[in-house]
């Protein structure tokens, strides 16, 4: 539940956030200040980074305090994991908004990335159920490894260093949105 709600909030708030900064014409007066839209954009990554930290201290403490769940692992490298993903998912955040026409689309959009992932991604149920050509493709997915690490290193009790293809699929993810996110986002349209 911590991979999928640091997923949802990510793509989707930081979706409908841009869409409106942008509707609003928030965007476009920025490049009017003496404020870099390179220092704004950062501002509200740190913010929402920030903000999935706490969620998934919130959402961990509800699972140990009203439903006695069992932590085995170290917490600090779940944050860790938190937040290495949560860089690819405001990634994805940002490439919906570069297309999306206004909040109501990005919403929509950002969804239709997120329910699949949700989904299918082992979050309700074991991907080793899906058929095989299915189980290869999400094996890719970005939440399927963040589930994978979270659950190695908090239910097993194993270190992040064992989680090493997981990191490595997370990286490459961190990498490959951060380009589409480039391609598709541009802080003001013309």
């Amino acid at each position: 539940l911590v991979a999928m709600g640091v997923m949802n909030a990510a793509i989707i708030g930081m979706a409908v956030a841009i869409s409106r900064f942008r509707e609003q014409r928030i965007l476009k007066r920025i490049l009017a200040t003496p404020l870099r839209p390179v220092r704004f954009l950062t501002a509200q990554v740190l913010a929402r980074l920030l903000l999935s930290l706490v969620q998934a201290a919130l959402i961990l403490a509800v699972g140990v305090y009203l439903f006695g769940a069992t932590l085995y692992g170290n917490l600090v490298w779940m944050f860790v994991l938190v937040t290495v993903a949560n860089l690819v998912f405001l990634n994805l955040g940002f490439a919906v908004a570069g297309r999306a026409a206004n909040p109501d689309a990005a919403q929509g959009v950002a969804n239709a990335v997120a329910l699949p992932m949700m989904f299918l991604s082992g979050v309700f149920f074991p991907t080793d159920t899906l058929p095989e050509i299915l189980q290869t493709v999400v094996r890719y997915l970005p939440l399927t490894p963040l589930i994978e690490a979270l659950r190695a290193v908090t239910l097993e009790g194993q270190s992040i260093t064992t989680t090493g293809p997981q990191l490595l699929l997370l990286g490459a993810w961190v990498v490959a949105s951060f380009l589409i996110a480039g391609r598709m986002f541009r802080f003001a349209r013309v």
